[in-house]
């Protein structure tokens, strides 16, 4: 009994086997250290054990707070916290389609993604980057830093040529508006400035090389006819209060002189006959020069044919005329008054008539440039007579006014 006591109630007092007393303690009571290993965590039983960071069981989530692995969500791991996150490609490059915020890749974060030529954080237009993440040009319909306008295309002939407000003299022909732009303030070339027209004459500006002068007028009587060549004698045009004639030419016994002074077209009838101008005479008698018809003490003048009733005598001449001028010529009348009469036609447009008994008279009338008719005839009615039955003319004048 005191053994069975001894060994359970004081072990290390009990004797040994062999039943002598000692103070060793027995195998049996020696302490060793465990070797058993605690219990193994298990991801999703809801207890954080181990490594875990996290464990909400059935609540682990690829998509939430924690994930399926037990760890915390945070952006990078490759999980879409769809709560915070946009998105989540596990790695930490801003220049895919998942930035490393975790949001969406797009135009204006700052971040330069393919598809993007430039990303710089904001949505300002007017810079070198502009809200489609492309570089701002001009063209793009965009108005940036330098450009003054931009119509979103390249074209050189609107209101917006290269950027800039269209103006005179930018080089760009404004269609509709400009029908030239030589890029330069020269009114002598081929295009006036300010106004950007060709150079024409009678604009008011000589071009260098082609006119002589341009004093803005097409008027052919002054310093600078309508050719814009310096006015001379002989070039054709009459100027005014230097040249009394111009016909072209240097033809000295016409109807102009060499020297621009005019001789005009002139018939006194003095040679007693009609070979001074190239006369034509008809109807039923001719005319004829002679003494009766002669004014202011001269020895010939025209006389008209003798003719009976119904009958008429006409004297014509055709002549050219360089310049707008006048006819002028003395006329006197021998009939029966308000039957018979002189009549006197400028290409058989009827001028004026006289009839009765008339003293002396002169009769003016304005002729234009070019070839024309001149006509004096003699018309009698049906019947009767009256005074010498006959009308005169003489001093007949043609050419520039005198």
């Amino acid at each position: 009994m005191t053994s069975l006591t001894c060994g359970i109630a004081l072990l290390s007092a009990c004797p040994s086997d062999d039943g002598a007393g000692s103070d060793d303690v027995g195998e049996a009571g020696t302490e060793e250290e465990s070797t058993e290993e605690g219990p193994t965590s298990t991801c999703g039983d809801g207890i954080v054990e181990g490594e875990e960071q996290c464990d909400l069981g059935a609540g682990n989530s690829d998509s939430g707070s924690c994930t399926s692995a037990c760890t915390v969500a945070e952006c990078g791991d490759g999980f879409v916290y769809t709560e915070f996150e946009e998105c989540d490609d596990g790695n930490d490059s801003n220049n895919d389609a998942c930035t490393n915020q975790c949001t969406a890749a797009m135009c204006g974060d700052g971040y330069v993604q393919p598809g993007e030529e430039c990303d710089d954080g904001n949505d300002n237009n007017g810079d070198d980057c502009n809200n489609a993440c492309l570089p701002g040009n001009c063209g793009d319909g965009i108005i940036q830093e330098g450009e003054q306008c931009d119509d979103g295309n390249t074209d050189t002939d609107d209101e917006c040529p290269a950027c800039e407000l269209a103006y005179c003299g930018d080089g760009y022909v404004q269609a509709g508006v400009e029908e030239c732009d030589d890029g330069n303030d020269s009114s002598n070339d081929e295009c006036v400035a300010t106004f950007c027209t060709f150079n024409v004459c009678g604009d008011g500006h000589i071009y260098e090389g082609v006119e002589e002068c341009d004093d803005g007028n097409l008027a052919d009587t002054d310093a600078c006819p309508s050719t814009c060549t310096e006015a001379v004698c002989g070039d054709g045009f009459i100027q005014e209060g230097v040249e009394e004639c111009d016909d072209a030419n240097d033809v000295d016994d016409d109807f102009c002189q060499n020297g621009c002074i005019s001789n005009g077209y002139f018939e006194d009838f003095e040679t007693g006959d009609l070979m001074t101008l190239p006369w034509v005479t008809s109807g039923n008698a001719v005319w004829f020069a002679g003494p009766a018809g002669a004014y202011g003490g001269s020895e010939y003048g025209g006389v008209s044919g003798n003719i009976g009733n119904s009958g008429t005598s006409s004297l014509e001449v055709v002549l050219e005329m360089p310049q707008d001028g006048e006819v002028r010529f003395w006329h006197s009348e021998s009939t029966e008054n308000n039957f018979d009469y002189l009549r006197f036609f400028i290409d058989d447009t009827e001028q004026d008539t006289w009839s009765g008994m008339n003293a002396w008279a002169e009769a003016v009338y304005p002729v234009s440039t070019g070839m024309h008719t001149f006509r004096w005839s003699y018309t009698k009615d049906g019947s009767l007579d009256g005074g010498q039955d006959t009308v005169y003319v003489d001093d007949i004048y043609i050419g520039p006014p005198n």
